[in-house]
């Protein structure tokens, strides 16, 4: 969960991304999920969070079941991406009303978490699974996230971290060549008329190896 940096927000009131994960952190079992499950789950989640929590979030839930396929379903532009043997061989698909705003949940958004794109998938044995926000992805083209797997036999929370900091420092570099810079450029954002530059923001990740 991502919350929305351009949502208006409430003084003491907890805010939606955090309200949405407690309330999906005691509602989803431990066993896997269809996406009609992912669905209702997150759609009551977004309905107690449209009254108790203040912001806006995107959202992309997924689930592995007993069937070895993962299950996604994604409000917005985070990512759920699965490597195979160094390329990806699977990847949800972003959703936007226009370039810089994506779909969302939140009490004023019309968006609802029926309105995601939905990924099914089967993982494989050796399989790594990467989520995250779009601060990777807005820094990070698909082969330097590669390369940070590939240059570790971590575990999966240190290959996490080290695309959490890699990421980090892209977005802070004025001069870096990101898939931001790139579509920024293409709106005519001043900021990116070199097409240049990293994109500063939120920035979470999560790593599963597959076995």
């Amino acid at each position: 969960f991502d919350g929305v940096s351009g949502a208006d927000k409430l003084d003491g009131v907890p805010l939606y991304s955090d309200t949405l994960a407690k309330r999906m952190q005691k509602a989803v079992p431990e066993n896997g999920l269809t996406i009609e499950e992912i669905t209702t789950v997150l759609t009551e989640a977004a309905e107690f969070a449209d009254v108790a929590a203040t912001g806006a979030s995107t959202a992309v839930v997924g689930s592995i079941g007993e069937d070895s396929v993962l299950r996604a379903l994604n409000l917005g532009d985070c990512v759920v991406m699965v490597f195979r043997d160094g390329k990806v061989v699977a990847r949800t698909k972003e959703i936007t009303h226009y370039f810089d705003c994506p779909y969302q949940l939140g009490e004023d958004s019309p968006d609802r978490p029926i309105d995601g794109t939905i990924l099914k998938t089967e993982v494989c044995p050796g399989d790594i699974i990467v989520a995250g926000s779009d601060g990777i992805f807005d820094n990070l083209v698909d082969e330097d996230i590669w390369g940070l797997i590939a240059s570790s036999k971590e575990k999966a929370s240190i290959i996490a971290k080290s695309i959490i900091d890699e990421s980090r420092a892209v977005s802070l570099d004025e001069e870096a060549p990101t898939p931001y810079a790139k579509l920024a450029k293409k709106n005519r954002y001043e900021d990116y008329k070199s097409g240049l530059g990293g994109k500063v923001d939120d920035i979470s990740c999560v790593v599963v190896r597959c076995s």
